[in-house]
């Protein structure tokens, strides 16, 4: 077995892992300092923050040599017989002294910089540099730029570590960013008549490491400190990257991505990142109306639930059919619950998925190791990166519930036909997508074909002013529950706001609709592990039982320390990294 001994104490390599210093360090727990060096960028090496001792020891012999000088950590590989020196006085020294050079020119307006309480120099600064500044002479001033919309670079704080230019380069392929002149005189700076606008351009924002480029959305917005992190998904397109969504006092101030190489790498779209501003609006529905002598009136939420049940029971007792529209914007447990409660009024509802908007065709960044290279890629993944043009996060989750309650997947269109056949006496749909999707036309077609109308949906739409009942269910930020992307990978995703005054999560309306024993099982895992249980789809592939919620895949066992909380996701995973539940079984399907 390969062993690599760090700091006098000997530790195995993982196998088939190709690792350096610094991700061989931190997977043990040893901390080295950098700030040039990012997993998914080539190596350069220009910041030499992280530099160590490095030597190899005989394994015959047990002799240990080192090497006279020191090496920066990002470029030396961890294999076998590595002799790996981090804390020494030698070390120690030379962190102090980087830290000098790179705060030489630095300004120190850390109380009234975006950066402050996320800043890596500021971190380093502490643990790693001195408290004492010698330099008396004048620094060097450089003007702020506009390198976009949305970017905004403070070049006098820049450290030259250019991960934003390799990100351009190498990540997007758009190249947009460069670095102009030489010595103390070098700045960023975008090509003449160009700007930073692809894509994915607001995570060079997110990859640096000091306060010089800002995200103009959030500038002066919110100090870092004061909000809170949730662990969600992003529901802009079926990709379902991972994201953080970061709250404070009832709102969103901002989306962050969180690391998961099998779904979205570090990396989140500008499409995405600025979709928070819905959970925001002003003018989300914000009661439950029951419509009475051609106007709506606000009602206590129990007396509108209590209504729509009341009526859709009549319906069915009738002998009446009542259809029942399931958003792809909703979750799979709010589509079990929903599919589920008009299946047990009369087997004979018919359930149709909502439509599933499209919006141009998939875009894939390729990241490609032998072009646009800007130094050593031998620790590099390349993975791709695809926004899709799906605009939703659940289609094949919510066409997998309902394949398991009828045989066939209805569309919309299929169904607004049949409506305005007058095959149905009641329509419930639940809509939750962040744009409205059912037009002028399609609204007066469902409410004259049918003799009762709920609507369930956070804004004001054409349906919901011609609704018998209107029901203020949860954004996406409101509730909790899983989605499944399009590479059929099923993710969960956590409440990241309390629901608004007026409204409820569409798990419990849906989980009082169905009255079940003490309001009914309405925490989503809970009732994941009922799905689970009745659609084989949705079981886990090893084993058939529904995990703990935060663990990885293979139980609590299977790297557990690797996954831990807290990682800014420069860090290495010593076991496969899955932010995923699991993969329900028949993803191939899905494909």
């Amino acid at each position: 077995m390969a062993t690599i001994l760090i700091n006098g104490k000997e530790y195995p390599i993982p196998e088939g892992e190709k690792l350096n210093a610094i991700q061989m360090a931190k997977s043990v727990g040893i901390e080295v300092p950098y700030y040039c060096w990012h997993p998914a960028l080539s190596v350069v090496a220009n910041c030499r923050m992280c530099e160590v001792e490095v030597g190899t020891k005989d394994p015959k012999t047990g002799e240990i040599k080192m090497l006279p000088k020191l090496v920066p950590g990002c470029q030396t590989p961890a294999k076998d017989g590595t002799v790996l020196v981090t804390d020494s006085q030698k070390v120690q020294e030379h962190q102090r002294m980087v830290m000098e050079y790179l705060l030489l020119n630095h300004p120190l307006d850390c109380p009234v910089c975006d950066q402050a309480g996320e800043c890596g120099l500021q971190d380093y600064s502490y643990h790693f540099g001195q408290s004492e500044h010698r330099f008396v002479e004048e620094r060097l001033v450089n003007p702020k730029k506009e390198v976009s919309a949305n970017i905004q670079l403070n070049q006098d704080r820049c450290i030259m570590c250019t991960r934003c230019v390799r990100f351009t380069r190498e990540i997007t392929q758009t190249g947009e960013l460069e670095v102009m002149r030489r010595g103390n005189h070098a700045e960023i700076d975008v090509f003449p008549g160009r700007s930073v606008d692809n894509p994915l351009a607001s995570n060079v924002v997110d990859l640096c490491p000091v306060g010089a480029l800002l995200d103009k959305d959030f500038l002066h917005k919110q100090r870092v400190w004061f909000l809170s992190g949730h662990d969600t998904i992003c529901t802009r397109c079926s990709t379902g990257c991972n994201i953080s969504a970061q709250e404070n006092r009832g709102a969103l101030w901002r989306f962050k991505p969180r690391h998961n190489p099998h779904v979205n790498d570090f990396w989140i779209c500008d499409e995405g990142r600025y979709s928070y501003k819905a959970a925001n609006d002003p003018n989300l529905i914000s009661a439950m109306y029951l419509l009475e002598k051609g106007d709506h009136r606000a009602a206590p939420a129990d007396e509108a639930v209590k209504t729509v049940d009341r009526r859709l029971r009549e319906i069915a007792a009738a002998g009446g059919v009542v259809a029942g529209v399931l958003s792809p914007f909703l979750t799979v447990e709010e589509a079990y619950l929903f599919a589920k409660y008009l299946k047990d009024l009369n087997p004979a509802n018919v359930l149709a998925i909502g439509p599933v908007p499209i919006s141009g065709t998939d875009q894939t960044f390729r990241p490609d190791q032998t072009q646009g290279r800007t130094g050593d890629t031998s620790f590099v993944v390349p993975r791709p990166f695809t926004i899709h043009a799906e605009k939703c996060p659940n289609r094949q989750g919510v066409e997998a519930v309902l394949e398991h309650f009828q045989k066939n997947v209805i569309r919309f269109d299929e169904l607004v036909r049949r409506a305005g056949a007058g095959e149905f006496q009641g329509l419930y749909v639940a809509s939750d997508a962040i744009d409205p999707w059912i037009d002028e036309a399609q609204s007066e077609t469902l409410r004259s074909s049918v003799k009762f109308l709920v609507v369930q949906d956070t804004n004001v739409t054409p349906l919901a002013h011609k609704a018998d009942v209107v029901l203020a269910g949860a954004t996406f930020a409101e509730k909790a529950g899983c989605y499944v992307n399009a590479d059929g990978r099923l993710q969960y995703s956590a409440a990241a706001l309390p629901p608004r005054d007026g409204s409820l999560p569409d798990l419990d309306i849906f989980a009082i609709l169905l009255n079940r024993p003490g309001g009914g099982p309405t925490r989503s895992n809970e009732v994941l592990a009922e799905v689970a249980s009745a659609i084989p789809t949705f079981a886990v592939a090893a084993g058939g039982k529904v995990p703990t919620f935060g663990a990885p895949v293979g139980g609590p066992t299977a790297g557990a320390e690797a996954h831990a909380p807290g990682t800014n996701g420069d860090g290495p995973k010593a076991e496969p990294f899955v932010d995923s539940w699991f993969v329900p079984q028949g993803m191939a399907r899905w494909r």
